[in-house]
């Protein structure tokens, strides 16, 4: 048995000592009564029943090669020695249980650590910026504003976007601004991006300079708040 092994058998003997506190040397006895009964029953030709499928004994497929003189090398020693290479006439395969195949498409993998960081972001800053927390629907149209206008809305899926949309959201924070609507903020990113695009070497006077020029527009700067 090794200890630090994680699976196998090894695994199964950790079990019921670390669950229901048996000692190693009754727990390795167990686990080799198990399989000594599994390797009985599939000796006689019977099916072996797990909660994962079914063990069985069939026949080697026709194209398996025929007995051969083969080498054969000791690990241990090192020595070389040739001998006939018999195959069994019977193989054990296993059949899975129907109930655990998932058909359709695949689940998505789980996020990354960086993707969780941002999204951590993301929610930080949209409550500063609303003073509540976003919503799922709300995500999409704020990855569309943050789009470049030269490229299709198909692109938004895109991880680079959530960036952009980030930096546009940490720039109204810096900025102190706050927003009474949602759809007052989406607006502004949209527009903000466009700015961003041609030049923002100082943040604070281009901010400025954008929302006075909205104002008299009655476009999202009418309705935003300090």
């Amino acid at each position: 048995m090794n200890w630090h092994s994680t699976a196998g058998k090894s695994a199964l003997i950790k079990m019921p000592m670390q669950e229901h506190g048996v000692s190693k040397r009754k727990s390795e006895k167990a686990v080799n009564a198990v399989f000594d009964c599994m390797a009985r029953a599939l000796w006689r030709g019977d099916e072996v029943e797990l909660p994962i499928g079914w063990l069985h004994i069939a026949a080697p497929p026709a194209n398996r090669p025929k007995p051969k003189f083969q080498e054969f090398r000791n690990i241990q020693t090192g020595k070389i020695s040739h001998r006939m290479a018999r195959y069994p006439d019977r193989i054990i395969r296993f059949r899975v249980n129907p109930a655990l195949i998932v058909t359709g498409p695949a689940p998505p993998p789980p996020p990354s650590p960086e993707m969780i960081k941002k999204a951590e972001g993301l929610d930080q800053l949209f409550f500063r910026l609303m003073g509540r927390e976003i919503t799922e629907p709300e995500l999409r149209p704020l990855l569309l504003a943050s789009v470049d206008p030269n490229k299709s809305c198909a692109d938004a899926v895109l991880p680079g976007y959530l960036d952009r949309l980030l930096a546009r959201l940490q720039e109204l924070v810096r900025g102190e601004y706050r927003f009474p609507d949602f759809w007052t903020l989406r607006d502004t990113v949209r527009q903000l991006h466009s700015i961003r695009c041609c030049s923002l070497a100082d943040s604070k006077i281009n901010l400025g300079s954008f929302f006075g020029g909205l104002t008299g527009q009655g476009k999202a700067a009418d309705l935003l708040v300090r």
